[in-house]
Order: structure tokens, then sequence, then C-alpha cells
């Protein structure tokens, strides 16, 4: 059977939602969902049933994806990895797939590395691991050159995966970057066995959302591919200067530009230094002149809703990700601004007194739970609108000294404690302050208040 058979076997076996697929958003809805973030990790993977839901419109829906597809090895896997990316699909219309196909097993751990999708700005890495009784795996890759020259100026991002499952982890460059002609892609995989097999999670009523100390998954193995990259996909997308100035609660920012590449596409803005908060979010969409909407906060490529010039919200330039109209290629564009989220100047910091667990004050919605000292350490809870990142990764003691956390958990509510309101969703984060003798602590925070405008706020951009 070749490529182009095997799609329309598929479409006749996708054609009916299976059975066992009904009710799936619905049951995954009443479930609580958790995990755990790490400082330069951590996105959620989509659901099972979500994938092939979006799978099934695909393959009905669009022919020239489904005979890209055909022309893919492995479509099946593929198909369902980008189904719910409008800008990797359009990629992989396109062809703009490099195909890998490499595998390595080390200590009976299989890393296959099967494809990558790649622009100026960005690689989408796609693979899988499976071997041994393990549940899941957590991949931690790196990039260096051939020659093990160290690359700066770059961020990934990667998530848990399921043994055997297509997932994928992506590099995002920042500017000034290079992209080299080949590179050299390390893999540290960590993994986790059912609970007893002592790595397993904390319980679930427990306040640490991480492993105990000294029961951390410890790195399995260890793979290391060296890779050409094909320069016919790393020509540069289109960049769009903007530099329009908006007025939005009271506070300005500046467009600055729109680049357009094809796996993704990024809004550059600043914040005009007179404010009197910082930008720390931006909820928006670009629209073209049939209609179609290109959406930030989207599974885009890039798996996230922005990347900063800085650490905190003093930043000059943030990029705000989303998908792409590259292959559309519109002849007009209008972003439409629809809310926001700030970090009033005068209240980044919180105060909590550890003994009584009560914080000096929190944004609404905000609530800080309780604060449990074992040991040296202090282990904290706090319950949060959504899945925010309410508190940075710094603290202050009372001396002044600053610290960072190494990790956070978070547990998604559906609903508060005692409540049952399925459209209000809350997430439970604890962190741990190790060595902490201390009896207050500061705590720095992402933002302060957000905003929903009554109307969106409408920029022509071309």
């Amino acid at each position: 059977m070749n490529r182009n058979e095997e799609y329309w076997a598929l479409v006749a076996q996708l054609s009916d939602t299976p059975p066992e697929l009904e009710g799936t958003v619905e049951r995954a809805r009443a479930r609580a969902r958790k995990r755990t973030l790490k400082r330069w990790l951590g996105i959620p993977a989509a659901s099972l049933g979500g994938v092939a839901a979006a799978f099934v419109l695909l393959v009905n829906c669009c022919v020239p994806f489904a005979q890209a597809c055909g022309r893919i090895p492995g479509l099946r896997d593929l198909a369902a990895a980008v189904a719910l990316s409008p800008s990797l699909k359009a990629a992989v219309e396109h062809d703009f797939v490099q195909v890998v196909d490499q595998e390595q097993t080390e200590n009976g751990v299989t890393f296959r590395l099967e494809y990558l999708i790649l622009d100026a700005t960005q690689i989408n890495f796609f693979y899988s691991v499976s071997g041994g009784d393990y549940t899941s795996f957590h991949v931690y890759p790196s990039i260096t050159g051939l020659d093990g020259e160290k690359l700066e100026g770059y961020s990934i991002i990667s998530s848990d995966t399921s043994p055997g499952e297509l997932s994928d982890f992506n590099v995002n460059y920042g500017d000034g970057f290079q992209v080299p002609e080949a590179i050299r892609l390390t893999c540290e995989v960590t993994a986790r066995r059912e609970e007893g097999d002592g790595m397993a999670v904390a319980p679930a009523d427990s306040i640490w959302d991480e492993p105990e100390p000294g029961r951390e998954p410890e790195v399995v193995a260890a793979f290391t591919f060296d890779l050409e990259l094909d320069d016919r996909f790393t020509v540069p997308g289109e960049t769009l200067p903007l530099d329009k100035w908006v007025e939005v609660d009271g506070q300005r920012l500046l467009l600055r530009e729109l680049e357009v590449h094809p796996t993704h596409a990024r809004l550059a803005v600043s914040s005009d230094p007179d404010n009197t908060a910082w930008l720390a979010g931006l909820d928006f969409y670009l629209e073209d002149e049939k209609g179609t909407r290109y959406e930030a906060g989207a599974r885009s490529g890039s798996s996230g809703r922005l990347m900063a010039s800085g650490a905190d919200g003093t930043n000059d330039v943030i990029y705000y990700y989303l998908e792409s109209s590259f292959f559309r290629d519109p002849e007009r564009l209008t972003l439409c601004l629809t809310g926001a989220r700030w970090l009033d100047k005068d209240r980044e910091w919180v105060t909590v007194d550890l003994t009584t667990g009560e914080a000096s004050w929190l944004p609404e919605g905000a609530e800080f739970l309780s604060a449990d000292r074992q040991g040296e350490d202090v282990h904290c809870v706090a319950l949060v609108p959504d899945i925010q990142q309410l508190f940075s990764w710094t603290y202050r003691d009372p001396e002044g000294g600053e610290h960072s956390f190494d990790s956070m958990g978070s547990t998604m509510l559906s609903s508060e404690p005692g409540q049952e309101d399925p459209d209000r969703e809350l997430c439970e984060i604890s962190f741990a302050l190790r060595d902490y003798p201390w009896d207050t602590v500061k705590l720095k925070l992402n933002f302060t208040r957000e905003t929903a405008f009554p109307e969106p706020v409408t920029v022509e951009l071309q």
C-alpha cells in the first residue's frame, strides 16, 4: 500500500468518532489536572481526544494537508502531532518537513528522532521514547555546534511524554542568533514508573507536588544526534515594520514590528517608560481581510505565549508568539487587542508571614493557603486564577538576600473547593523555600491585575 492509499484508508477509519472517545472532553474537564513547572521547561500535552477530533476534521476538510501527509513517512503520527497547530499544519502542506529517521538505544530506552520542521527563527523536533516498564518520560534537550561549541541566544520548551507517543519540543532563537548549517542535539531522558517504585510523585493530598528530596527521577539515558539542517527551510520570513503607539487601560504601548515565518509569527511590543505599570501579558489576535484569525497563545509551534528580552517586567521588548499567516499571504492584517495583564510598579513584591500564612496582599482571585516548615525548608501553597504563573522565580529574605526557586508544582482545579462552577478554573501552586530559617518572605509577582477590554482595540497593520 502506498502513502496515498494509506491516507485514504486512514480517512475511512476516522470518519466516525470511535465510541471510546465519546465524552472525552467532558470527562477530561471533570478531572483535576496536575503538572510541574520547571524554570525553562514545561507545557501541558494536548489530550488524546482533542487530537483525534482535530485530526478527523483536518483529514476530511483539507485536501492539501492530506496530500502532503501522503508524501511523508509515518503520516498518522505526524498528522496527529501537528493537528492542533494551523502554522505547523500549513508547513506540512507545503513540504516544510525534514525527515530525520534516526534511532538510538541506551539502558533499554529507545529514542527515535523522527522529523524536524525548521525556519529561520525556530526548530520543532518530533520524537518518541519507549522502553522498560516506565509510564512516562521527560526529555531535557540542548544544542551545540558539531564540535561541541556552545550556542547562545536560544530557549527550549519540552513536556512529559508517554511511551511510544510522538511528541515535540521546539528551539526558539533570540535576536542575533545565527542558525548553523549543522547542530548536535543532546537529549537527557528521565523516567517514572507507577507509584511505589521509589520514583512516584507525591500523594494527591500533599501540599508539595514535587517528588520528595532524594526521590527525583534520575537520568536513565542520554542521546546525541548530529544533524545537518536543510537550508531550504532557513529562508528569512517577512518583517512588517509597525512603529505604532496605542493607549490601553491608561498605559502606552509601542507596537514595534510583526515577524511572519513559516512555523510561527511574533509581535514585538515595548512599553512607555512613563507608564505606571509594566506590561505582563497581552491578549490579542490578528485577522485578515477574509476574517481568518491568527490566535496568540495557541499552539503556534512556539508552544508559548511570549518570550521576553529580559527576566521581569522591565524588559525593553516583549515578543508575543502567535499563529502564522505566512502561507496564506493576506492582503490586509488587523491587530485586535482584547485584554492585558499589568505589573504595577509600586506593588511588585508581596510579604508573607510564614508563621501565620498571611500575605500582605494578593491580586484579585489569589489566596495564600499555607506555609509548612519541614526541617530546614518551608513548603508553601497558594491558589491562583487559571494556570497563570502568579509568582516570579525570585524571592527575598528579610535581610535583603535574593534567592531563586528551583521548581514549582501545580494542580488544576475545576472550581473553588466546595463550589460547583465548571467555567471557573483555579490552580493550586506549591513551592519550597530551601534552607530558609526566616519567618517572613518577600515574593515577587509576575502581574498584579488584568483587564478585559469592553471592545477590542483595533490597529491596521497592512
